[in-house]
């Protein structure tokens, strides 16, 4: 029963100390998770544009992170010049974690 108790405490200071991805948008802890949202970066009367670029991030645990979820990256991807908006997309399942940047221009 101690070893038990010792391995939950173990676990729950790993996903209390787990790193962020960056400074403002932190890895989610969660069983399952599959959620859209907007960044807060838009041009004021602009349109979504034509071309949709994506970078792609993912995770195990919060702990190993990889990839490239940023702006230039995913305007590179999409041939974007001018970006006008962007939005996140987020998929977690029990340890693995999915994060894409998508960003809307011309």
């Amino acid at each position: 029963m101690k070893k038990f108790l010792f391995i939950c405490a173990f676990m729950a200071a790993v996903f209390m100390m787990a790193p962020k991805a960056n400074a403002y948008e932190p890895w989610s802890v969660s069983i399952y998770s599959d959620i859209k949202e907007p960044m807060e970066y838009a041009v004021p009367g602009a349109t979504l544009g034509h071309k949709v670029g994506e970078g792609h991030c993912k995770t195990v645990l919060g702990i190993v992170n990889w990839g490239d979820c940023s702006v230039k990256a995913a305007m590179k991807n999409g041939g974007i010049s001018r970006v006008t908006s962007a939005d996140w997309e987020k998929k977690y399942v029990i340890v693995y974690g999915r994060k894409t940047l998508k960003v809307y221009g011309n």
